[in-house]
């Protein structure tokens, strides 16, 4: 077949067309995790606390950390006062978490940060630990269930939040106020649950040192945050074996420690003997949190005077 140069020029044109299309198409089919055209949409990208792979599958406002995504907007003072919560509250001083995670939330409204789901969380599983005060009680169910609200489905954050939850069944904690979409009025709406044998709790010491300044040990060691915490013993212990008495004893000794230096103050420190027993059994576990709560109680005892060497008594009756 003739074929005129005009003709010959338009196939040419035509074949080099496709050639462009079957490029493009190519490289499509070779786009990389950093193309927009594999990139998640929006409504596809993973939410805090939600996994991923690499930052762009997280959204707006959020970074890739050990395949989680989470916030970067923080307040580093919000933050040093979370993290000073967590090492109270690591050692048993419920108060002291409080006080530290109350702080970290003001600083965090004071910087115009909205407030990580994490601190919040923290800060209502410190609260919760002190039952013997209602009205802080009330506010750690509140606390506990904005956290429920807040991190998806299956984020440890959520279990240990209704871990929390749970723990306030015996103050009184209605469970269908969990039910809302929002912080209910009122939690503690329920009769609270007594157990036999937990009407109290007192501490001694034998023998009962002579030094003027052991008042303030004895002071501490049955104060309400001293008590509230021996008392979360004594309700695992007596579940576990419907007993309704026991008494642990556990040896202290107050020691005089040097000043460093010449312009630091000369102090006595309290010590508790031994260590926890070994073995899984009620004895066992109550002696170790007995021994927790007691040793948290002696670091906060300030204008011990005197060296002393005698064994706390704890009696629950």
């Amino acid at each position: 077949m003739h074929t005129t140069p005009t003709s010959s020029m338009f196939l040419h044109g035509l074949v080099g067309a496709l050639g462009l299309v079957v490029a493009a198409v190519g490289c499509n089919s070779r786009a990389t995790a950093s193309d927009p055209l594999n990139e998640p949409r929006p409504e596809q990208k993973s939410r805090e606390f939600e996994s991923c792979a690499s930052t762009p599958n997280c959204a707006p406002e959020l970074a890739c950390f050990d395949q989680v995504c989470r916030r970067t907007a923080r307040s580093v003072v919000g933050d040093y006062y979370a993290a000073l919560g967590a090492r109270a509250f690591s050692r048993g001083d419920a108060d002291s978490a409080v006080a530290a995670y109350t702080e970290a939330l003001s600083r965090y409204d004071a910087d115009k940060v909205p407030l990580p789901p994490e601190v919040d969380c923290a800060y209502g599983a410190a609260l919760a630990q002190n039952k013997a005060r209602k009205e802080q009680t009330e506010l750690a169910a509140r606390v506990l269930h904005r956290c429920v609200l807040s991190v998806p489905v299956g984020a440890t954050l959520r279990q240990r939040a209704l871990s929390d939850l749970a723990s306030l069944a015996d103050a009184g904690l209605e469970p269908s106020t969990l039910a809302k979409n929002a912080p209910a009025d009122l939690y503690l709406t329920r009769a609270p649950v007594v157990a036999k044998g937990s009407a109290s709790v007192n501490v001694t010491a034998a023998p009962m040192p002579t030094g003027r300044s052991f008042a303030t040990v004895l002071e501490t060691l049955n104060s309400d945050n001293t008590k509230s915490a021996l008392m979360n013993c004594w309700s695992s212990y007596s579940t576990a074996t419907k007993r309704d008495a026991l008494t642990i004893e556990v040896g202290a000794k107050a020691r005089y420690i040097e000043p460093e230096y010449i312009e630091d103050p000369a102090r006595f420190v309290i010590a508790l003997d031994g260590a926890p027993g070994v073995g899984a059994s009620a004895e066992v576990a109550a002696d170790a949190c007995v021994r927790t709560a007691l040793d948290a109680a002696a670091k906060r005892v300030t204008g011990v005077k005197e060296t002393f060497t005698t064994k706390f008594v704890v009696k629950f009756q």
